[in-house]
């Protein structure tokens, strides 16, 4: 079976989407592996305009299957979105993606930190998508994958990573994360993401 990857070799915005939906007719699986919701990848099929963030330019393909691997960091509440977007312009997402039960969660504390880092005057430009504090998370080794929604000690784990997460926000000068927010988003998770996880290798 013969593999067709893209990678970019400079700073994210070479126009890997358009080449990925070039060829994604000809592919049964259309898989992405890393990275995270910063990327916008814009494509026009039919004559309609659509932006994805997380989910592969395949799932405009019908009969293709979409991954999402390991190595991507995902946010449960921008997929949320995307995936209610593809819906509502009837493109059928069930059944088709399936995500990698390791790969990372972006929550609410991720987004707050990237942009209180931001604002601290020496920022690199990033997106404030909290991609980057995700990433630290993940090298930590405490970061909360897909798979860690099954344990019964999820919301303890979130629940002492936003105190951090504030502590540090708090010395940014930056306002806190309400717990209420990172709820939400575990709610978001487990209903989206447990029914389309696997092992995804």
């Amino acid at each position: 079976m013969p593999v067709r990857i893209a990678v970019g070799a400079q700073w994210g915005d070479e126009g890997k989407g358009k080449v990925i939906d070039a060829l994604a007719h000809e592919a049964d699986i259309v898989a992405r592996f890393q990275g995270g919701p910063n990327a916008g990848h814009t494509l026009i099929v039919g004559g309609r305009k659509t932006v994805l963030h997380h989910i592969p330019s395949g799932v405009l393909h019908p009969g293709k299957l979409c991954l999402i691997g390991n190595g991507a960091v995902i946010d449960p509440l921008r997929l949320a979105d995307e995936i209610a977007s593809l819906e509502a312009a009837g493109v059928a997402v069930d059944g088709r993606l399936v995500v990698s039960e390791r790969a990372h969660l972006i929550w609410p504390f991720h987004r707050a930190l990237d942009r209180a880092r931001e604002a601290q005057g020496q920022g690199i430009g990033t997106t404030g998508s909290g991609i980057g504090p995700a990433y630290e998370d993940k090298a930590a080794r405490r970061g909360v994958r897909v798979a860690d929604l099954r344990s019964k000690d999820i919301q303890a784990r979130l629940r002492a990573r936003l105190v951090a997460a504030n502590a540090e926000l708090a010395f940014l000068g930056a306002p806190e994360v309400a717990g209420e927010e990172v709820e939400e988003a575990l709610s978001v998770a487990e209903r989206l993401l447990l029914p389309r996880a696997a092992d995804t290798a």
